[in-house]
């Protein structure tokens, strides 16, 4: 009779949870610090999207005001997290690692490096479960400063290529609407334009925007480093 009572104690606490066995409970955090809330004095809502092991992607809604989130995870692998704020700014990143802490902190600095993970995980997914991602993010450092194919072809391909960081790309911008433009990345400085000025601006790798609170614009950057070339369009900014 105590076995059977403590085989059912057992199972309950698994259906409600998760399955002891292989998986975990883990709370994801990221910081209520994003440059366009601090801007705006408005909360962001955000998506988190994590890696299931099995070769899918989870998405959790995550509503203003909060920034944690507790999610049931894989216990024997990798797991990818990116938060991205509205849905589809540039992410928090991190990591959890069989037998890691209960907490994962995700953080801007990591978010280059695991969205290119969660973009490539359905190619491979065994192949990214695998991947030492702390001991990667300590060798390259920003992942929006290389070449994001050759570091995938690398890693999900076993192909022996050395991944060298470009330099940050200047970029000029003229007449641009007048006001105070505040980045998406924390890594980037708020600026001023004026008229018949030019803005001159220090440019990291991939998409990047800049919000104009004031008159509700925003700039959208596509910067090339290795080919030394960008894209730029003006729009609405978004509403939240």
């Amino acid at each position: 009779m105590k076995v059977f009572l403590v085989y059912l104690a057992l199972c309950l606490c698994t259906a409600c949870e998760a399955n002891i066995l292989y998986e975990r409970t883990v709370t994801v955090v990221f910081p209520p610090t994003h440059q366009w809330q601090k801007a705006s004095h408005t909360p962001l809502w955000a998506t988190l999207v994590y890696t299931d092991g099995r070769g899918n992607l989870k998405h959790v809604h995550i509503p203003k005001g909060q920034y944690s989130c507790e999610v049931v995870i894989r216990r024997d692998c990798l797991t990818v997290f990116c938060v991205y704020p509205l849905s589809y700014l540039y992410p928090y990143g991190g990591f959890y690692v069989p037998s890691g802490t209960k907490t994962v902190s995700l953080t801007q600095e990591k978010g280059a490096l695991a969205k290119l993970l969660l973009d490539n995980y359905s190619y491979n997914p065994e192949a990214v479960s695998n991947i030492n991602a702390p001991y990667l993010d300590s060798l390259i450092g920003d992942a929006s400063l290389v070449d994001g194919k050759a570091l995938v072809l690398s890693l999900l391909n076993g192909v022996d290529e050395q991944i060298v960081p470009y330099e940050k790309m200047v970029i000029t911008l003229s007449e641009l609407p007048q006001g105070y433009w505040v980045p998406e990345r924390e890594s980037q400085k708020p600026f001023w334009s004026y008229w018949g000025k030019e803005a001159a601006l220090l440019t990291e790798g991939g998409v990047q925007r800049f919000l104009n609170r004031e008159d509700s614009l925003c700039i959208t950057l596509f910067v090339d480093l290795k080919n030394q070339k960008y894209l730029m369009s003006l729009r609405q900014s978004p509403f939240w």
